[in-house]
């Protein structure tokens, strides 16, 4: 009975959460065509003319401008089935049901004033106002330099071409928002923040936007901060933060594959026409491959690795030579501030299984990563961000 009783609000946000995802999807199609179709048009041959995937300035497959995508999220706000109504259309999103095209409740009803250029330089604008929220929180409520190490985790994300990109910006908005929630209401309320439903929340709100990017980087920022802040708290050892650390994983992933599996129920009622079979054979592609693209799992990584490192295509990395690095540089720390005690260092470890999220992504999406190495290569931010903070966290500080 008890248990029911904890599920109660997974269900209830669950349904209130698919219902307005579905409700603001059908209202923003109600906006008739006519109103954007100029705006649609002019972005698209600006588009056309930069190129699939641009290269401004890195000359790097990490700073591609996957303009392939944005042209498609542009090319979906216009119906392309004049007899949908607006529940058909929003459904469909022009044949693609598999994803709920969530971008589509921001870009739609701006598309009727601006065009691609004015609304790169609105989505830069605020891309860097959350940015700059969500650090300072992070400032305030952890220790400003945990909000450094946040800093220049995110920032070796090449954010100059993150911000011109809006398939880019989706993940990052939804982080950044999702910690300005958590660390706005963290120690403020009377009642203690279910944070199993603030993470099954999050998985829900990727999805709506999400595809496929870096999704992994809305739970795994997060969570390496509330670990952090467990510890400093004295509210959690190492059992705690580990069954934390699983419990807030299972409750953002459930939100993520829930939300998806909703679309695909709703696809059916609405179109009357069953999306599962596709689904189910474009998800075992993205597993396993095919004979085109057969999987080189650790492969993946190295391509990911490269990407997120400036390394040129024919660059080699050899394994050894970065672990052996990495524990130079730790052991230099080691000695010259020492550990503390074995307790609280414990109880930090689970951070360090947060920091390989990004690999098990890469491992389990290994298609779709291999393939579009050159943008998932960002879910290592995670990475660099929770090995800094264990760092750090384990050193004594000069006081001590």
């Amino acid at each position: 009975m008890d248990r029911l009783k904890e599920l109660k609000p997974f269900v209830k946000i669950y349904v209130i959460l698919i219902a307005v995802f579905f409700l603001s999807m059908t209202l923003v199609y109600c906006i008739p065509t006519s109103w954007i179709q100029d705006n649609v048009d002019k972005s698209l041959e600006v588009m056309e003319s930069e190129g699939e995937r641009p290269v401004y300035f890195f000359y790097r497959h990490s700073a591609i401008v996957d303009n392939h995508t944005d042209m498609l999220m542009y090319e979906s706000l216009i119906p392309v089935k004049e007899e949908y109504n607006a529940i058909q259309a929003s459904v469909s999103v022009n044949s693609y049901p598999r994803y709920w095209h969530g971008y589509q409740v921001i870009l739609r009803p701006l598309t009727i004033l601006f065009q691609v250029q004015e609304l790169r330089y609105l989505g830069m604008l605020l891309f860097y106002i959350l940015f700059f929220w969500s650090a300072w929180l992070v400032a305030q409520k952890a220790k400003p330099s945990c909000a450094v190490l946040y800093v220049l985790s995110v920032a070796s994300a090449y954010l100059a071409v993150v911000t011109t990109c809006f398939q880019y910006l989706t993940s990052f908005y939804v982080l950044f928002g999702a910690l300005i929630v958590l660390l706005s209401g963290y120690g403020q309320r009377k009642k203690p923040m279910n944070f199993f439903l603030f993470f099954f929340v999050t998985g829900m709100v990727e999805n709506f936007f999400d595809f496929l990017t870096y999704p992994i980087i809305t739970l795994g920022i997060p969570l390496v901060v509330l670990l952090w802040l467990r510890v400093r708290d004295e509210q959690a050892d190492f059992k705690g933060n580990l069954r934390f650390t699983l419990g807030s994983s299972l409750s953002w992933g459930l939100g993520y594959a829930l939300t998806w599996v909703a679309k695909w129920v709703i696809a059916v009622l609405v179109l009357g026409v069953s999306t599962f079979a596709q689904t189910i054979s474009v998800i075992q592609y993205r597993l396993n491959g095919n004979e085109e693209d057969p999987l080189d799992r650790m492969g993946t990584i190295r391509r990911n690795l490269k990407a997120w490192l400036n390394v040129q295509d024919n660059g080699v990395i050899s394994w050894s030579k970065i672990v052996l690095l990495l524990f130079i540089i730790t052991l230099i720390l080691i000695i010259v501030r020492k550990l503390k005690d074995r307790k609280t260092v414990a109880a930090y470890l689970p951070i360090l299984l947060v920091a390989a999220y990004p690999y098990v992504w890469y491992l389990v999406m290994s298609n779709h990563s291999q393939i579009h190495f050159w943008y998932t290569y960002r879910a290592q931010i995670v990475t660099m961000f929770g090995v800094l903070m264990f760092i750090a966290s384990v050193l004594r500080e000069r006081r001590e």
